[in-house]
């Protein structure tokens, strides 16, 4: 079994001993265990809630049921099996110019921010960063030995990074 780093425990949560993950990763299926840093050594801890919430997820690990035992679990890095997650490199529009379809081209794709129910394409256009929504829908199409993405971006979206 190969563990990877996927984030830390921000903090608690309620007092029920809920937990925010903050990751950038997303994950193939449902995770049922995942690893804590302790002294030296991975410790397993089941979960018995796991969903997404703002940037990254809200967990409740077995064991871990009131505010005191969240807290010792806080800025602990959180490791799961290798296999549950989802690739960064596997994005495949980084580096591409975003061109949009009524504004023309518009910057530089960096990466994606958010999480899997709401991905955002980061793109960099001179000294700003624009956040767009990355859903087939708004895509026209790829050209990928060009390195470009062609993009229909709802109306003012664009015009509201530039102007801001």
């Amino acid at each position: 079994m190969k563990l990877k780093p996927i984030g830390y425990f921000s903090k608690s949560h309620g007092l029920k001993g809920h937990l925010i993950l903050f990751t950038e990763l997303d994950f193939k299926s449902k995770l049922s265990v995942l690893f804590i840093e302790q002294s030296g050594s991975q410790a397993p801890y089941f979960i018995e809630e796991f969903k997404a919430f703002n940037n990254g997820f809200l967990v409740k690990l077995e064991g871990v049921n009131d505010i005191n035992a969240a807290t010792i679990l806080k800025n602990k890095e959180v490791l799961a099996e290798e296999k549950y997650t989802i690739k960064e490199e596997g994005f495949e529009y980084l580096n591409f110019t975003l061109i949009d379809e009524v504004k023309g081209e518009v910057g530089v794709i960096e990466g994606l921010e958010g999480n899997s129910a709401n991905p955002l394409l980061k793109v960099i256009s001179g000294e700003k960063e624009i956040l767009l929504p990355f859903s087939p829908e708004f895509i026209i199409k790829s050209i990928k030995t060009k390195k470009q993405l062609f993009y229909r971006a709802p109306e003012g979206l664009i015009d509201m990074y530039l102007e801001g």
